[in-house]
């Protein structure tokens, strides 16, 4: 008798359910990465490269011949090197499809987002034409961001079936005496805007300075650089945000943009709620 509760006990044990784990850092990188695929297309894929900043890329017809196809497009380049630039080049068709939802047939406003280790201006033609309704004639630039922060040409109205060229000039910062870091492509993407930013954006947030920030961003900075007591009660306030990720993902299996947007705004207010306290 005394062995058959023994072995009961045992059992219970081994089916009790194991404490949920606290996130890490890392974990919060892997739900960004699952999480930006729902509305929006990596364009980084087929991205050409050329060294050197003459002669200049920026234009529809330019010369593309001494461009290669990057196998690693985030790859860093002209460390320690005065004067290091670079132009990056991709032309695409727009898809029917950003991630998980359609674009509408009469089009919608999307955005080129980019981030680039250094400097970089950055040019979009759309159907032959500079496009970005903000940009100054198709242009963009940039300096020193950190890699949180995902410039974007938003409001750019597009219907699938568009024909896209970008172009990027980077460069690394400072110019004239060089930089140990390089320059190099960090982001670049195609993704829906209009209202879905006002939710896209703080959902993602961004890092204001070290160990402080907003978002998913934020979120994960803080538990990169907080120790002891801190990032233990951090993690605590974070677990129920974080688990409730799992209705973003919900609302995107409904292909309604809209539906997305509710659950990124609902779930940046919870993470946003976590981080203040």
């Amino acid at each position: 008798m005394l062995r058959f509760l023994g072995i009961a006990v045992l059992g219970l044990l081994w089916f009790q359910p194991a404490p949920a784990r606290a996130q890490t850092a890392d974990d919060i990188t892997k739900h960004i990465e699952r999480l930006v695929e729902l509305d929006s297309i990596d364009l980084a894929k087929n991205l050409k490269f050329r060294v050197g900043l003459e002669p200049s890329l920026h234009t529809l017809d330019a010369d593309e011949s001494k461009m290669t196809v990057l196998k690693d497009p985030y790859e860093v380049h002209g460390q320690s090197k005065p004067g290091a630039a670079g132009w990056y080049r991709v032309s695409f068709v727009v898809p029917e499809k950003l991630g998980k939802f359609a674009i509408p047939k009469n089009g919608y406003n999307l955005g080129i987002e980019s981030n680039v280790l250094g400097s970089w201006e950055i040019y979009t033609h759309q159907n032959d034409k500079p496009a970005g309704l903000w940009s100054k004639d198709g242009m963009l630039t940039a300096t020193n961001q950190r890699p949180t922060v995902w410039m974007s040409n938003a409001p750019m109205p597009t219907k699938a079936g568009d024909r896209i060229t970008v172009a990027i000039l980077a460069t690394a910062s400072p110019l004239g005496r060089g930089s140990p870091e390089g320059f190099g492509l960090r982001h670049l993407r195609l993704r829906f805007a209009l209202g879905h930013t006002a939710a896209r954006q703080p959902f993602y947030g961004s890092v204001t300075a070290p160990g402080q920030g907003t978002g998913l961003f934020g979120a994960r900075e803080k538990l990169a650089t907080l120790k002891g007591e801190e990032l233990t009660a951090l993690q605590e306030r974070l677990k129920g945000p974080l688990a409730r990720l799992d209705a973003v993902f919900k609302a995107a299996e409904t292909e309604r943009l809209d539906e997305l947007t509710k659950a990124m705004l609902a779930s940046s207010k919870e993470i946003n709620e976590a981080l203040k306290k």
